[in-house]
């Protein structure tokens, strides 16, 4: 994968659903921070194309829940699903990211979703946290000191400590683990 900050996210989209599937591939076509690399109306196709196309966003619907546990080593999972689907919750029990109603998010939101599932896999603080979504919009350590009020020496210890906690040495890397562009955990040969 790519650590390049500009990067868009790529995703596969994996639902029964011809209309919801189109739909979904259409909203996130929409964004400049989101690619669809495949689809594919069926679940037991999903492990084969992440594997092979290794991509940082799999959606899937409630019908291929049960094949979340596989993917969500290396890339993020999200369930398309209505509320009261059946298991929806199991897959969130069993690793899936997060949960979306299709018709009712945007891209927007599948974006904060994978931000969050990299900030709580990551362990960062509220601050950390902070200071890393400024990073990854590109913003040097002055004009982080300043939007946030702080001085430049303090956002640098943030940074040291975010490295640190990140287990990286460069901007670039941190920015991919923060936008889910990596996994955190090694990828299975």
């Amino acid at each position: 994968m790519s650590v390049d900050e500009t990067a868009p996210l790529r995703v596969i989209v994996v639902n029964r659903d011809p209309r919801v599937r189109a739909s979904v591939i259409s909203l996130l076509d929409a964004s400049d921070e989101l690619q669809v690399v495949a689809d594919t109306p069926d679940p037991s196709a999903a492990l084969p194309l992440a594997e092979r196309l290794r991509p940082d966003i799999v959606l899937l619907d409630a019908d291929a829940a049960a094949h979340t546990s596989p993917l969500s080593t290396s890339s993020r999972v999200f369930i398309l699903a209505a509320d009261d689907a059946p298991g929806a919750e199991a897959a969130l029990r069993s690793g899936a990211c997060g949960h979306l109603v299709p018709g009712s998010f945007t891209a927007h939101d599948l974006l904060r979703g994978v931000r969050h599932a990299s900030r709580t896999s990551l362990g960062l603080s509220a601050r950390e946290s902070e200071v890393m979504d400024l990073i990854a919009t590109g913003r040097s350590n002055g004009e982080i000191a300043r939007q946030l009020f702080l001085s430049e020496k303090t956002v640098k210890n943030h940074v040291n400590r975010i490295y640190a906690k990140l287990g990286v040495s460069s901007r670039a890397t941190a920015i991919a683990l923060w936008r889910g562009m990596m996994s955190v955990l090694p990828v299975r040969d």
